[in-house]
């Protein structure tokens, strides 16, 4: 698959599905105490990394506007930022939007909660703080999309992570089209299960849907 036919297969994918194909086919990992900042944000893409630290001259910063500039659109920004105050508000979340990314992901902290939240635009992260990270927390050229640590997951540059209101789930570029595949057949067996309780299925009529969960195999 193209990369623009993987997005829009996971606009039409549950993240229910996608993760049992993970567990499916043993590929994957999922973050921890990472949730969006809005009721009904959903976010999925490939992986655009920066990793944050305290930097000192001589070293060169590259601020949250230069980081979205790099990127294409459709992409997620991913970030670890070691800081419990903010790094992103409302200013940096309206240019991401302008720039056509898929949103962004911080192992860190957000503030301007109601306005993203009003903006749409997905931003998932461990939650909010009024107080700002230090002016020299920052990214480094040495330090944009390189793997990184988020949610307790490493995400790899090219990484596709897929995310609602019950997590983000994270799949190494190379397995993302058999992990893709196996959640459209996971969907079709969902909606085959919900029609069967739909209509008051017995044991015995389950245990014939169950019959029909197939496992993609690759030819």
């Amino acid at each position: 698959m193209t990369h623009e036919e993987r997005l829009a297969l996971f606009e039409k994918l549950e993240t229910g599905a996608v993760t049992d194909a993970m567990v499916q086919h043993g590929v994957g990992t999922w973050m921890e105490g990472i949730f969006p900042t809005g009721k009904d944000m959903r976010i999925f893409g490939r992986a655009v990394t920066a990793q944050f630290s305290i930097v000192v001259p001589p070293r060169q910063v590259v601020d949250q506007f230069d980081l979205i500039d790099k990127c294409q659109p459709g992409d997620v920004m991913v970030w670890n930022v070691p800081s419990k105050a903010n790094i992103c508000g409302e200013n940096i979340m309206h240019f991401l939007g302008n720039h056509g990314l898929n949103g962004l992901i911080i192992d860190g902290y957000t503030r301007d909660a109601s306005v993203i939240q009003s903006m749409g635009i997905p931003q998932f992260t461990r939650g909010f703080a009024i107080a700002p990270a230090p002016r020299n927390c920052r990214c480094t050229p040495d330090d944009f999309n390189v793997p990184v640590s988020c949610g307790g997951t490493v995400v790899n540059p090219g990484d596709y992570v897929f995310g609602d209101e019950d997590g983000v789930l994270v799949v190494p570029e190379k397995y993302i089209d058999l992990i893709l595949k196996q959640a459209e057949l996971n969907m079709s067996y969902e909606k085959r299960m919900e029609d069967a309780l739909n209509n008051n299925a017995d044991i015995p009529a389950l245990h014939k849907v169950f019959a029909t969960k197939e496992l993609y195999e690759e030819k």
